[in-house]
This record gives C-alpha cells, sequence and structure tokens, in this order.
C-alpha cells in the first residue's frame, strides 16, 4: 500500500468515526431500545479480548453478575464494551491484570473497567473523554487512534441516560459506567 492510499484509509476510518459520534449525540426518541442480557452481551464482548491481551503479555479477569438485564440499543453497548477494553488492553504495560466487572447498584447496572496506568495526571482524568485529546502524544501516535473512542463512549452513555467517569486509584485507571436499569425510560436530548 502506497503512502497516499494509507492516509487516504486513515482519513476515510476518521471522517467515519467522527459521523458515528455526531449521529449518538443527536437527540433519539429511543425507539431502538429493546431490552437485553447487558451480562450475555459484557460477557460476549470481553471474552473476544481475552486473547488479544494474552498475545501482548497481558491478563483479563471477568466478574459478571449473571442475568442483568438492561432496556437500551445493544449494538451501541457492545460497542461501549470493546471501546474500553480496546483502551485497557492498548494502554495496560506488559505484565497487567485487565478487571471487568459488571454488578447491579441500586437500581443502576455499574461497569467497571480498571489497568495499570502510574502517574495519571488529574488533567489527563479530566480531558479524557473529550474528543481529540491524547494525555500522551508520543505514545498515543505508537498505539494509533484519533482520540475518538473515549469520545464515543461518554456519548453512548449519554444516549442511555447513565454516567461514565474515570479515576486514578493506586496506579490503576478506573473507568466506571453506570447505566439506569429500569424500563422507565426516557431518551436522552442532549
Amino acid at each position: 500500500m502506497t503512502d497516499i492510499q494509507r492516509q487516504v484509509a486513515r482519513l476515510t476510518e476518521l471522517t467515519n468515526e467522527l459521523m458515528d459520534l455526531a449521529r449518538l449525540e443527536e437527540p433519539r426518541s429511543g425507539s431502538h431500545f429493546l431490552p437485553f442480557s447487558l451480562s450475555d452481551l459484557v460477557e460476549e464482548t470481553a471474552l473476544s479480548f481475552q486473547a488479544l491481551a494474552w498475545s501482548q503479555g497481558k491478563g483479563l479477569t471477568l466478574s459478571i453478575q449473571p442475568q442483568l438485564t438492561l432496556v437500551g440499543e445493544e449494538k451501541r453497548l457492545a460497542q461501549l464494551v470493546s471501546l474500553l477494553l480496546d483502551n485497557a488492553v492498548k494502554y495496560a504495560p506488559p505484565g497487567d491484570e485487565i478487571t471487568l466487572s459488571l454488578i447491579r447498584q441500586g437500581k443502576a447496572l455499574r461497569l467497571t473497567v480498571t489497568n495499570a496506568a502510574p502517574n495519571l495526571s488529574q488533567e489527563v482524568l479530566e480531558n479524557m473523554f473529550d474528543r481529540f485529546y491524547r494525555g500522551n502524544k508520543a505514545r498515543s501516535s505508537q498505539q494509533g487512534g484519533y482520540g475518538i473512542g473515549l469520545a464515543v463512549a461518554k456519548a453512548v452513555v449519554q444516549a442511555h441516560r447513565g454516567r461514565i467517569s474515570a479515576a486514578a486509584q493506586a496506579g490503576r485507571l478506573v473507568m466506571t459506567v453506570t447505566l439506569p436499569e429500569t424500563a422507565n425510560w426516557a431518551p436522552w436530548t442532549g
């Protein structure tokens, strides 16, 4: 592939990701929201990352409470889990044990993904869900990506009336998503 072809492919990918993000941020009626097993979806999506993590010398531990259901857009929530795990696998150092958990917490479901991330600054934590933000410019360009993935994750969570946050705890990055479980759902309007 020539340099020009590679650049065209990268720009096409970036354009598609930006269009996807714009669609996610549009107010919607929630007509595509149906009940489904979030436990099964998270497990299936996470299992597809185990071989990748292992090939990079990393582990992936799952703790998924069974039979948790949610009213939502299944495809988008699979995308959310993939984005969080992709980020964890991409930036965790070799030898790290990445963890994913899904539990019921009151009337909400809480998804947590953690990985080693020593020396995270407050600036990185406050901005990591912003479009095009890269906490470590050199490392990010080596890893690929455009700084769009976590912005898409945030938009998916907001479309499901949830919350997403990032925190540093004992040298680990903890990404937490809280989604309302109830069927008394009203669409997010931005």
